[in-house]
């Protein structure tokens, strides 16, 4: 089997220092602000999606054109306040979510050269092995740990 290496990139020292600290920043910029849930929490709370984004903007303006028609127990700046926050982070979530996405791509690629990689190298050691190849075995018996076979049958003798 080729080995296709899909994609060639280091990092100096120098840049994964600079990436963690800017991370880092904006860890304790946003920390301040927002807010971390747990599973159950997440279920609990709708979500403003594409479709309802729209007439929530909708919403908000006729809340500042018509307040008249506000219900008396929703506090009509808290939740200004609340949309104005959200459309401040939309775009900042955007473009974390596009650099997550991208950082997932790399790695997945990564990972796909690294296993084939190490597919081919675990192959040659058990062929080596078969070969009694000097310490051959030794690795192949350890690397071997990762496909256990006891889903299959030995022949019967």
């Amino acid at each position: 089997m080729a080995n296709s290496n899909l994609i060639a990139i280091s990092f100096t020292a120098e840049e994964v220092q600079s990436i963690r600290e800017h991370m880092s920043a904006i860890r304790e910029l946003l920390g301040s602000k927002c807010i971390s849930l747990t599973a159950e929490e997440r279920r609990e709370h709708g979500r403003i999606g594409n479709k309802t984004e729209n007439w929530s903007r909708k919403v908000m303006q006729y809340m500042n054109e018509q307040p008249g028609f506000n219900p008396t127990f929703i506090d009509a700046e808290e939740t200004q306040r609340d949309f104005e926050a959200r459309e401040t982070l939309k775009p900042i979530f955007n473009e974390l979510q596009a650099l997550q996405d991208m950082v997932d791509d790399t790695m997945l690629i990564l990972g796909s050269d690294l296993y084939q990689a190490n597919l081919s190298y675990y192959q040659n050691v058990r062929l080596m092995a078969a070969q009694n190849v000097n310490g051959a075995k030794a690795i192949y018996d350890d690397l071997a740990a990762q496909f256990p076979r006891n889903g299959r049958k030995k022949k019967a003798e």
